[in-house]
Protein backbone atom coordinates (compact mmCIF):
# COMPACT_ATOMS: atom_id res chain seq x y z
CA UNK A 1 0.00 0.00 0.00
CA UNK A 2 1.30 3.04 -0.96
CA UNK A 3 1.91 6.56 1.08
CA UNK A 4 -1.15 8.14 -0.93
CA UNK A 5 -3.60 5.29 0.16
CA UNK A 6 -2.65 5.48 3.94
CA UNK A 7 -3.12 9.01 3.83
CA UNK A 8 -6.28 8.65 2.12
CA UNK A 9 -7.87 6.49 4.76
CA UNK A 10 -6.31 7.81 7.64
CA UNK A 11 -8.67 11.43 6.66
CA UNK A 12 -11.39 9.08 6.25
CA UNK A 13 -11.01 7.65 9.99
CA UNK A 14 -10.12 11.51 11.60
CA UNK A 15 -13.53 12.86 9.19
CA UNK A 16 -15.90 10.09 10.11
CA UNK A 17 -15.03 10.19 13.76
CA UNK A 18 -15.30 13.80 13.75
CA UNK A 19 -18.72 14.04 12.15
CA UNK A 20 -19.91 11.37 14.53
CA UNK A 21 -19.05 13.41 17.75
CA UNK A 22 -20.97 16.37 16.09
CA UNK A 23 -24.07 14.07 15.57
CA UNK A 24 -23.82 12.86 19.25
CA UNK A 25 -23.37 16.18 20.77
CA UNK A 26 -26.03 17.79 18.43
CA UNK A 27 -28.37 14.58 19.60
CA UNK A 28 -27.72 14.56 23.29
CA UNK A 29 -30.30 15.77 25.28
CA UNK A 30 -29.30 19.00 27.35
CA UNK A 31 -30.17 19.29 31.44
CA UNK A 32 -33.39 21.22 30.58
CA UNK A 33 -34.60 18.22 28.32
CA UNK A 34 -33.84 15.45 29.88
CA UNK A 35 -35.52 12.06 29.22
CA UNK A 36 -37.93 10.78 31.97
CA UNK A 37 -40.48 8.51 31.50
CA UNK A 38 -43.78 9.67 32.78
CA UNK A 39 -45.19 8.53 35.74
CA UNK A 40 -48.00 5.98 36.38
CA UNK A 41 -50.93 6.35 38.97
CA UNK A 42 -52.53 3.95 41.65
CA UNK A 43 -56.03 4.92 43.16
CA UNK A 44 -57.25 3.65 46.04
CA UNK A 45 -60.73 4.76 47.49
CA UNK A 46 -60.78 7.30 45.41
CA UNK A 47 -57.59 9.32 46.59
CA UNK A 48 -54.54 9.17 43.65
CA UNK A 49 -51.03 8.57 44.24
CA UNK A 50 -48.20 9.82 41.07
CA UNK A 51 -45.65 6.89 41.52
CA UNK A 52 -42.13 6.76 41.75
CA UNK A 53 -39.81 6.39 38.84
CA UNK A 54 -37.08 4.50 39.71
CA UNK A 55 -34.38 2.54 36.66
CA UNK A 56 -35.63 3.31 33.47
CA UNK A 57 -34.62 3.09 29.40
CA UNK A 58 -36.48 5.05 27.80
CA UNK A 59 -37.16 6.39 24.24
CA UNK A 60 -38.49 9.50 23.49
CA UNK A 61 -38.13 9.55 19.87
CA UNK A 62 -35.48 8.29 16.82
CA UNK A 63 -32.42 8.54 18.54
CA UNK A 64 -33.35 10.10 21.82
CA UNK A 65 -33.68 8.15 24.46
CA UNK A 66 -32.07 7.98 28.09
CA UNK A 67 -31.23 5.11 30.77
CA UNK A 68 -30.99 5.70 34.71
CA UNK A 69 -30.16 3.32 37.60
CA UNK A 70 -31.69 3.40 40.33
CA UNK A 71 -30.61 1.96 43.66
CA UNK A 72 -34.00 1.82 45.67
CA UNK A 73 -37.52 2.08 45.18
CA UNK A 74 -38.33 5.64 44.79
CA UNK A 75 -42.02 6.49 46.18
CA UNK A 76 -44.29 9.46 47.09
CA UNK A 77 -43.42 10.63 51.27
CA UNK A 78 -47.64 10.55 52.21
CA UNK A 79 -48.53 6.40 51.81
CA UNK A 80 -52.27 6.02 50.00
CA UNK A 81 -54.34 4.56 53.28
CA UNK A 82 -56.03 0.87 52.27
CA UNK A 83 -57.85 -1.66 53.85
CA UNK A 84 -56.90 -5.15 54.59
CA UNK A 85 -58.62 -6.13 50.83
CA UNK A 86 -56.88 -3.57 48.54
CA UNK A 87 -58.92 -2.01 45.81
CA UNK A 88 -56.59 0.26 43.82
CA UNK A 89 -56.68 1.10 40.15
CA UNK A 90 -53.48 0.94 38.07
CA UNK A 91 -53.32 3.55 34.98
CA UNK A 92 -50.20 3.28 33.27
CA UNK A 93 -49.46 6.70 31.17
CA UNK A 94 -48.57 5.01 28.08
CA UNK A 95 -52.09 3.90 26.13
CA UNK A 96 -50.49 1.16 23.98
CA UNK A 97 -50.88 -2.07 26.23
CA UNK A 98 -47.05 -3.07 27.40
CA UNK A 99 -45.00 -6.19 26.41
CA UNK A 100 -44.41 -7.13 30.12
CA UNK A 101 -46.31 -6.03 33.35
CA UNK A 102 -45.08 -6.91 36.63
CA UNK A 103 -46.08 -6.03 40.10
CA UNK A 104 -43.87 -6.50 43.45
CA UNK A 105 -46.20 -6.20 47.24
CA UNK A 106 -42.96 -5.58 49.67
CA UNK A 107 -43.84 -5.32 53.57
CA UNK A 108 -41.68 -2.11 54.43
CA UNK A 109 -39.85 -3.99 58.18
CA UNK A 110 -38.05 -1.76 60.57
CA UNK A 111 -34.66 -3.13 59.19
CA UNK A 112 -35.69 -1.76 55.75
CA UNK A 113 -33.66 1.42 54.87
CA UNK A 114 -34.84 5.16 53.92
CA UNK A 115 -33.37 7.94 52.00
CA UNK A 116 -35.20 10.68 51.51
CA UNK A 117 -35.10 12.63 48.15
CA UNK A 118 -35.08 15.99 47.59
CA UNK A 119 -37.86 15.76 45.34
CA UNK A 120 -40.33 15.11 48.05
CA UNK A 121 -39.84 11.20 47.38
CA UNK A 122 -39.10 8.40 49.87
CA UNK A 123 -36.48 5.53 48.09
CA UNK A 124 -36.45 2.22 49.74
CA UNK A 125 -34.57 -0.66 50.13
CA UNK A 126 -36.76 -3.12 51.25
CA UNK A 127 -36.63 -6.84 51.04
CA UNK A 128 -37.86 -9.53 48.79
CA UNK A 129 -42.02 -9.61 47.97
CA UNK A 130 -44.42 -11.26 46.50
CA UNK A 131 -44.57 -10.90 42.90
CA UNK A 132 -47.37 -11.24 40.70
CA UNK A 133 -48.24 -11.10 36.61
CA UNK A 134 -50.51 -8.74 35.30
CA UNK A 135 -52.61 -8.84 32.58
CA UNK A 136 -51.08 -6.86 29.62
CA UNK A 137 -53.86 -3.58 30.10
CA UNK A 138 -52.74 0.06 30.20
CA UNK A 139 -55.58 0.40 32.91
CA UNK A 140 -56.59 -2.16 35.50
CA UNK A 141 -58.02 -2.79 38.94
CA UNK A 142 -55.94 -4.20 41.21
CA UNK A 143 -56.96 -6.78 44.42
CA UNK A 144 -54.71 -7.83 46.84
CA UNK A 145 -55.11 -9.33 50.10
CA UNK A 146 -52.51 -7.80 52.88
CA UNK A 147 -52.00 -7.12 56.42
CA UNK A 148 -51.94 -4.19 58.24
CA UNK A 149 -48.77 -2.67 57.50
CA UNK A 150 -46.47 -0.22 55.01
CA UNK A 151 -46.11 -1.60 51.37
CA UNK A 152 -44.07 -0.55 48.74
CA UNK A 153 -45.97 -1.49 45.39
CA UNK A 154 -43.15 -1.70 42.94
CA UNK A 155 -44.49 -2.00 39.03
CA UNK A 156 -42.53 -3.04 36.13
CA UNK A 157 -44.13 -2.15 32.74
CA UNK A 158 -42.11 -2.33 29.56
CA UNK A 159 -43.17 -1.56 26.01
CA UNK A 160 -41.86 -2.31 22.69
CA UNK A 161 -41.23 0.88 21.60
CA UNK A 162 -40.79 3.60 24.85
CA UNK A 163 -38.75 1.09 26.85
CA UNK A 164 -39.33 0.14 30.39
CA UNK A 165 -39.49 1.70 33.73
CA UNK A 166 -39.60 0.95 37.46
CA UNK A 167 -42.67 2.58 39.20
CA UNK A 168 -43.07 3.23 42.99
CA UNK A 169 -46.17 3.61 45.09
CA UNK A 170 -46.24 3.43 49.05
CA UNK A 171 -49.44 2.45 50.44
CA UNK A 172 -50.45 1.99 54.01
CA UNK A 173 -52.76 -0.94 55.37
CA UNK A 174 -55.09 -0.27 58.81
Amino acid sequence: MNNRTKYAIFWLVVITLIITVINLQLNRPSQEDTIIPPPAILTIGGKEQISGIGTYCWNEAFFRYACADYSGIPTPEEPLNASRQVAAHLSLPIKTPPQQLGLQVIRVTESDSLELRSEGQLVWQPGVGKELTLPLESEQDVNLALEPGLYVIRVLPAWKEEGNVSYGFLVKVE
